[in-house]
Order: C-alpha cells, then structure tokens, then sequence
C-alpha cells in the first residue's frame, strides 16, 4: 500500500514494540492536542476556539494534564472567560430553579430530575480536550480498517503485541461499522488470537514479578518482567501509567 500522510502514523504506530498501537496514536494526538491549545501557536486566544472551550469545557483529567503541561497563563485565560459564562448560566438556573417536591416515604413514583441538576451535569459531561482527541482516534480506525486491505500491512498487525483492552473494546466497536466484509474472518480471528497471547504473556510477566520477591528467586534473572507493572496496567485500561507529565518545551 502507498504510503500517504493518514496511514503512515498507523503504519509507525505499529512498528513500535509497545503492548498497544493505539495507545502510542493516542498519547501522540493528545499531546498534539495539548500543544493546541496552550502552545507556542496560542490558539486559546483566537476568537473561534475560545468561544469553543467556553462552551465545551475541560474534563477533570485533562485539567490536570494542562495544569502539568505548565503554561500557566495560557490556562487562566482560557478559563477566565469559561467563568464569564458558567456564571451567567448559573445565576439563570438558580433565578428559575423550582424545588423538587419532597418524595413520600412509601411512595412509588420516581423524583423528577430538575433543570438546575441537568445544567450542571451537562457542564460537567463535556471537554475540548476529548473531543478533539475522540475526532482523531476516530480517524486512526478508519485508516486502521481501510489499511487492512493490504497484505503487509495485516503481517504487521499479526506480528504485533495486540491491544489494551480499553481500545479493544473502541477498536471492536469501530469495526461494526468500519469493518471491509472481506476483512471480517480475518480481523476477528487475528485480533482474538493476539488479545488472548499477549494477555497471558503479560500476566506471566506479571507472576515472574511477583516471584521474584520470593528469597527463593532473589538470584534468578529478571528476564521481561521489571516493568510487567505498568505494562499490566497498560494492557487493563491503556495509557503509559509511566510517563511522567507531559510538559511545554
């Protein structure tokens, strides 16, 4: 297959030795995803997506990372005008807000969700950050099931340490709908033999860890398990739980 600017980071992703290829794509487009919005381009102080992190917001975790990546003024802007408008949405929901009436002990009949608690659930719900890094993994599975198509490039995920199961599950997902039915026998028969090697690799890595606090064990080689902990952790929920932050140059 011709190589082309969308399959060349799918192709390079699954080069790499690492336990998921879509992990290594994904901490790639967050960290493009990060440098975008409070990098040296300082997209956060044009109009247009300001009026978006305004309206979308950032979820929990990825405040933290944008907090670790270190711009610290970058961040306050952004969230300075974010404050402009919470508020004034907030002082609408609580002008208007109607007390739920009171539940009878016996009663049977569910409590009404009120429109304050909808609000601010709905705030709450939604991230610029995961948008922008769901949009692009989005692309990298298209790419992966058009891919596929080509004979190397299916050696090439056949050779592979699998997936987590966090983007199993994504990649299982994505295949209803992605999937070339020419392609169907051999993805679900390639991709349940690498989950079920790789899964019992990791966890054998992981029990050659735990016996080598055994004194027994204390001389014998570690061979491929003194990182089996966060490659465990890795192949459970995906990620690199041992990266360190990912900070601004």
């Amino acid at each position: 297959m011709k190589e082309q600017i969308d399959t060349i980071p799918v192709n390079e992703a699954f080069e790499d030795s690492g336990e998921c290829p879509f992990c290594h794509l994904e901490r790639q487009a967050e960290q493009r995803a990060m440098r975008y919005t409070l990098g040296p381009g300082a997209s956060y102080m044009e109009p247009d997506v300001r009026a978006v992190t305004d309206r979308r917001g950032f979820c929990r975790q990825h405040f933290k990372k944008m907090y670790d990546y270190g711009n610290s003024l970058g961040n306050a802007l952004v969230m300075q005008t974010y404050f402009v408008g919470l508020l004034k949405e907030l002082e609408y929901q609580t002008d208007t807000f109607v007390m739920p009436e009171k539940k009878g002990f016996l009663s049977k009949k569910p409590v009404e969700e009120t429109d304050l608690l909808k609000w601010a659930r709905e705030k709450t719900a939604t991230c610029f950050l995961c948008d922008k890094l769901a949009y692009n993994m989005n692309r990298y599975y298209v790419t992966f099931f058009h891919m596929i198509k080509d004979p190397q490039f299916r050696e090439k995920v056949a050779s592979s340490k699998g997936f987590c199961m966090h983007h199993f599950v994504q990649l299982l997902e994505a295949a209803r709908e992605k999937l070339p039915n020419a392609q169907r026998e051999w993805f679900y028969e390639t991709v349940c033999r690498l989950m079920k090697e790789n899964l019992a690799r990791v966890q054998g890595d992981l029990d050659w860890f735990i016996d080598k606090f055994d004194y027994r064990n204390a001389g014998a080689d570690w061979k491929n398990s003194k990182d089996a902990v966060s490659r465990s952790m890795q192949k459970l929920q995906g990620g690199f739980p041992a990266d360190g932050p990912y900070k601004q140059n």
